[in-house]
């Protein structure tokens, strides 16, 4: 193996999926088309709404459909992959049993670059969906990595919400200048560093004019992990994850 493929659970919502792949290809260090990331993409908006299932589990359950896309993804010839949505982590251990590869976790990969970079015992705000705050699952991930994590209140919960699928899903207009207005708002409250934990919400960072460096950015922190491996493993000839 000299070109690893990666395959993209994608749909999750379409619009970060687009901006995950672009993330990727920006990040590749190629001089021409040959050298990118081979990659296969199954972006399947047709999966159930993850936070609503979190919330109720009467509702639909995406676990059996993104287990299906991964076995696709597998048959399709992908040699690891990755979750264009955060949220979707709550169900990461049963899409992990239905494949025989890899499958990159984006709130691991998060918490260690945080606490490599922060250090452990630093306080960590999380931008995220309601489904992804009170599933409990990315504080996990932090509090395993040394981290301390800050939640919104409720009122700025629901601009988060807002943002996600008043905006971004719903493909209406938003302003940038807010998620920088909620990250801001947690750093008030003692956090060292802020997530931008929904992939939605990436779609709006990647709109900032600037960037501070407190923001991290779960998916573009995903893309660097993707690339890295795509990277050792073409020089290696053989996966390495």
């Amino acid at each position: 193996m000299n070109k690893p493929i990666l395959g993209i659970i994608g749909g999750v919502g379409p619009l970060a999926t687009a901006c995950f792949m672009e993330a990727l290809i920006r990040k590749t260090p190629a001089r021409r088309d040959q050298e990118h990331m081979p990659m296969i993409v199954f972006n399947d908006p047709q999966i159930p709404d993850r936070t609503a299932h979190i919330l109720d589990h009467s509702k639909p359950n995406p676990q059996p459909e993104m287990e299906n896309v991964a076995r696709w993804l597998e048959r399709a010839g992908a040699d690891y992959i990755a979750i264009a949505c955060n949220t979707a982590h709550y169900y990461y251990e049963g899409i992990v049993n239905a494949v025989d590869i890899p499958v990159v976790n984006i709130m691991e990969e998060t918490a260690k670059r945080i606490a490599g970079e922060a250090g452990e015992g630093s306080t960590v705000g999380l931008l995220a969906t309601e489904g992804t705050v009170s599933s409990g699952v990315f504080q996990d991930y932090l509090g395993r990595y040394g981290l301390k994590t800050v939640e919104p209140l409720a009122e700025q919960q629901r601009e988060v919400t807002s943002l996600i699928y008043d905006g971004v899903k719903a493909g209406a207009t938003y302003d940038p200048r807010q998620l920088l207005d909620l990250g801001e708002q947690l750093r008030a409250r003692g956090c060292d560093t802020v997530i931008v934990g929904c992939t939605e919400l990436s779609v709006i960072y990647q709109a900032l004019a600037e960037k501070p460096a407190w923001f991290y950015d779960s998916l573009d922190v995903l893309a660097d992990r993707c690339v890295q491996i795509y990277l050792a493993s073409r020089q290696a000839g053989s996966l390495v994850v």
